[in-house]
């Protein structure tokens, strides 16, 4: 770890709502694995369950979401993206950069 290139991100995925439970825990264990084995730190993860979507998405009216707070280096970004793409239970994904005054500003939970 590079304690010094490390940034502070936040990515939100949705997964595919057909999923069973035991699924949905498997697809964010995943992610989370791909981002520790990057050298990253997760610093926060937040189920914000099953939500309607604002459009249909591959023929999918709802879908799951999830939200992780992480540390990484910039340059396992493009990875994590990757790894998101070639994923088919991803219906969207994004990964931003957050910033340290919006972290301390968090409630702690995804507001619905």
């Amino acid at each position: 770890m590079k304690g010094e290139r490390m940034r502070l991100y936040e990515t939100v995925f949705i997964l595919d709502p057909k999923l069973e439970a035991e699924q949905v825990s498997e697809q964010i264990s995943k992610v989370r694995d791909l981002i520790t084995n990057l050298g990253g730190e997760i610093v926060k993860v937040e189920e914000g369950g099953k939500r309607k979507l604002a459009y249909e998405i591959k023929r999918n009216r709802e879908g799951y979401y999830v939200l992780i707070v992480f540390r990484s280096d910039p340059s396992s970004i493009a990875e994590i993206e990757r790894a998101y793409r070639l994923n088919d239970k991803v219906l969207r994904h994004i990964v931003i950069v957050a910033t340290e005054k919006k972290k301390a500003a968090q409630t702690g939970e995804m507001s619905g």
